[in-house]
């Protein structure tokens, strides 16, 4: 690791383990993708479950750990950046459901380009949703009922000292 210039400040250090901590899920996040693929690969322009099973299952995760990390968790610097936009960012692909989609057009397959596309967005939605119900839940109690804002927000990563926000 190269050696901290003068002017390094403990909020350019605090922005590169928020920077490590996203690049470590991501890592892990296509690892467990491509594991999806390979389990449920089928044919080139056959229905594209490996992707449809990735992001469904990655909005639910989605939607579970933010409403849990940002409502019931005491204030943390590195879990939302972790698993949010690192493993789920990584996890989850948009760019291969929209490419699979205009393949399968390409191909003559207009109607399962168009199934696949709103299935993919309807589910999508109700996936992430279940995944906040579940979070806020029915099945999980929650601890307290007020949400705050999230200090693991992006924005942390900006040019300003957390205190001129």
């Amino acid at each position: 690791m190269p050696q901290a210039r003068t002017g390094d400040t403990p909020l350019h250090a605090e922005r590169l383990r928020r920077v490590s901590a996203i690049a470590a899920g991501g890592a892990l996040g296509t690892l467990a993708r491509y594991g999806v693929d390979r389990a449920l690969a089928g044919p080139a322009l056959g229905f594209p479950w490996s992707t449809l099973v990735a992001n469904l299952a990655g909005s639910f995760l989605l939607g579970v750990t933010v409403t849990v990390i940002v409502e019931r968790w005491s204030p943390t610097r590195f879990a939302r950046p972790f698993v949010a936009i690192g493993f789920c960012g990584g996890f989850t692909t948009f760019s291969t459901m929209v490419v699979e989609a205009a393949q399968r057009g390409q191909h003559g397959r207009v109607g399962l380009a168009a199934v696949y596309l709103a299935v993919s967005l309807v589910a999508g939605v109700a996936a992430a949703a279940a995944g906040i119900g579940v979070a806020r839940g029915r099945l999980l109690p929650a601890e307290r009922e007020v949400s705050f804002p999230d200090p693991d927000d992006v924005g942390m990563l900006g040019d300003r000292p957390p205190g001129d926000r």
